[in-house]
């Protein structure tokens, strides 16, 4: 039900973005504000540095945009190259890559509807009564109104080498009043994908002992990556088993988080840095362990403004040994964002991936038939670099006017 209820929100979510898109839509009342108020500001704010290229003249075609606007979009999208592109406090999910926002999820009462073959085989009943499609969707929706939820707050969405799971549960009733419990118990359990074994007993307590903060009716549980076993890869979940006075019942409840327990690759505090053709480059070392197709992200924020500017990625394969990342920082961002001062390079992350063949491979057009027809591996698909908070604070003070004010320029954007 879990998943179902995701996919339901999924949906809703897909849905106000929708309406979003249709509010912003230029209506013909609007036309003669001009080309740029025109212009649907999701597109050249919050979102474009998420879309490929292809995505976005894919959304373009869908809006049914005329070509002046079409034209204008595209311009702005393309004043920056995909792998530097500007920053703000909105993108949530740049800026605190490893948080997840919890949504809270229904415990269901009716074991009717606890799994995906009961809710079928309770709808087929309701069906042979003779009630409507319409009917049975009202009735399973005011049912789920009345059922208690559980919030399950968790501190990293993935845990990698060294890493403290803390998640904390709160159940409220139907009204949003949180509700007491008892945890009758608690284990974390393997990704079914490899092993269906529990793993351990995660710490917890709701006495004040940390991570814990107070008795509130609120539990704490916490849990570290044993060793870099092979049985601690994957999606693994934390189940709960709890007793609701108020209900006078047990029922379980859980939380997915993804682990990865091997250090493929490992930041270094060491940095080199310096301004070409209007740019800032940044480099930062990488103790490489595993040969990969890395994936890699950082930050920059103004020191003197605390703002954040470039959001920069950079994809190569690594083999074993010591590599420099060197991350571009575009000129244009700095003028369009009117900051200059001192920098901070900043939330390194980076995940690798789990291919079913050398990526060296990428490399000799001679593999290209065996790369097309090599089967899948049946694992995760990623390795995740371990969480680091080293950060690198520029030696010197950058003027605006060292930087290039120009836009990108390259071969796939004529």
């Amino acid at each position: 039900m879990k998943k179902l209820f995701l996919i339901l929100a999924l949906v809703f979510i897909l849905l106000v973005i929708v309406v979003l898109l249709i509010i912003y839509f230029p209506t013909e009342e609007e036309k003669d504000l001009g080309i740029r108020k025109r212009l649907p500001s999701e597109l050249l704010q919050n979102q474009p540095q998420f879309f490929t290229p292809e995505q976005l003249e894919d959304l373009l075609k869908e809006r049914g945009m005329d070509d002046e606007v079409l034209e204008e979009i595209r311009r702005q999208f393309y004043q920056y190259p995909d792998f530097s592109r500007p920053l703000d406090k909105r993108m949530i999910d740049l800026i605190n890559f490893w948080y997840v926002e919890a949504q809270p999820l229904p415990i269901i009462l009716n074991p009717n509807l606890r799994d995906e073959k009961k809710i079928s085989d309770y709808i087929k009943k309701l069906q042979n009564e003779g009630k409507t499609e319409s009917e049975i969707q009202k009735l399973i929706e005011e049912e789920f109104k009345s059922y208690p939820t559980y919030i399950f707050q968790t501190n990293k969405h993935t845990l990698t080498k060294g890493d403290v799971l803390v998640a904390t549960l709160k159940i409220f009733d139907s009204k949003g009043n949180l509700l007491p419990y008892d945890v009758i118990e608690a284990g974390i359990f393997a990704d079914p994908y490899l092993k269906r074994i529990r793993l351990g007993t995660p710490e917890y307590n709701d006495s004040g002992i940390e991570p814990d903060e107070k008795k509130d009716d609120v539990y704490t549980f916490s849990w570290k990556i044993p060793s870099e076993d092979k049985k601690y890869w994957g999606n693994l979940t934390l189940k709960v088993k709890v007793y609701l006075q108020e209900y006078q019942n047990q029922f379980e409840i859980s939380e997915t988080f993804f682990s990865s327990p091997w250090v493929v690759a490992e930041f270094l505090d060491q940095f080199e840095e310096e301004i070409k053709d209007g740019h800032l480059y940044i480099s930062a070392f990488l103790k490489v362990n595993k040969e990969c197709e890395y994936h890699i992200q950082a930050n920059l924020f103004s020191v003197e403004f605390d703002e954040p500017t470039h959001w920069v990625t950079y994809k190569n394969i690594l083999s074993p040994g010591i590599h420099k990342i060197t991350f571009q920082f575009w000129g244009k961002i700095f003028h369009d964002k009117e900051v200059e001062g001192h920098f901070l390079l900043k939330d390194l992350r980076g995940y690798c991936e789990n291919l079913p063949f050398p990526p060296s491979w990428f490399l000799d057009p001679t593999k290209k038939d065996f790369i097309v027809n090599a089967p899948p591996k049946d694992e995760p698909l990623f390795f995740y670099i371990p969480y680091t908070n080293i950060n690198y604070k520029t030696k010197r003070y950058y003027r605006l006017s060292e930087f290039s004010n120009e836009d990108w320029l390259s071969s796939q954007k004529k």
